[in-house]
């Protein structure tokens, strides 16, 4: 894969590119991961379709990055495909990265093929209770009163089922400060809550959550938006948030099956 960065006056995006294919295929990762998130997509995708993996701002080699908001990821997901002359890419995005994909579909529709949703929920307000909104916004609060080593551990195995899953969270998770951390699930309580778009996406979607995954309520969330628009919606065997590295092999089967044929 070809390393590029892209510098602005918030900070410098770094990404990288791979493949030849016709079609664009972009995977963005979760909060307080990296593009290694990805690590088992990206040969198995490369021979089809022009790919980019990326770090979020804020994420990664993205940082440091000022004035982080999902609004400004996703804009700033389309100045890369700008840059790459990628007229129309599939969006692939896991937990927050699904957030950032959802707002590209919504602000500009006719750039996006389709878009594959990991462990990630739908962020039109009305799928969520008072109540759930509420226990958003006191994540941030109540990740910081844990200590930090125990902190990093407990997300690293919620978010994980498989040990190279857990390492991988583990060892990217040790990058960031407790407030740090935060700082991230604040931006991504703030996303959400800013949303205000009720309306279905006009693109094809897919719906992808583990069978393990006990994040909150992103399975329950799932089922509902499965059921209300009538999209596709795949359970991973042994897989938890990170689905798509926790079971890679059947995560990528069902991810080349709709991105071939939209359909399942």
């Amino acid at each position: 894969m070809e390393h590029k960065i892209r510098s602005e006056k918030h900070g410098s995006v770094h990404y990288w590119v791979d493949g030849a294919g016709e079609e664009g295929l972009v995977f963005t990762h979760g909060a307080t991961m990296d593009h290694g998130l990805f690590q088992y997509q990206a040969a198995f995708f490369a021979e089809r379709y022009r790919m980019i993996l990326w770090d979020v701002p804020g994420h990664g080699r993205s940082r440091p990055y000022d004035q982080f908001s999902l609004q400004q990821a996703a804009d700033e997901l389309v100045r890369i495909m700008d840059v790459e002359g990628i007229q129309k890419a599939h969006l692939v995005g896991q937990s927050m990265g699904g957030y950032i994909s959802q707002i590209v579909a919504r602000d500009h529709p006719h750039r996006v093929i389709s878009l594959t949703a990991v462990d990630s929920s739908p962020m039109q307000p009305s799928y969520y209770s008072a109540l759930d909104t509420w226990l958003l916004s006191i994540t941030p609060a109540l990740l910081r009163l844990y200590p930090y080593q125990t902190l990093i551990k407990t997300i690293a195995n919620g978010i994980a089922s498989q040990e190279r899953s857990r390492a991988y969270a583990l060892e990217t998770l040790q990058t960031y400060s407790k407030s740090e951390i935060a700082a991230i699930m604040d931006v991504v309580y703030q996303g959400v809550k800013s949303y205000g778009y009720d309306s279905a996406l006009s693109v094809p979607i897919l719906i992808v959550v583990g069978e393990a995954d006990r994040t909150g309520k992103v399975q329950t969330y799932c089922r509902q938006w499965a059921q209300r628009e009538k999209r596709p919606l795949q359970m991973i065997a042994g897989a938890s948030h990170n689905a798509n590295m926790d079971n890679p092999e059947a995560f990528n089967r069902v991810l080349d099956t709709f991105l071939r044929h939209r359909v399942l």
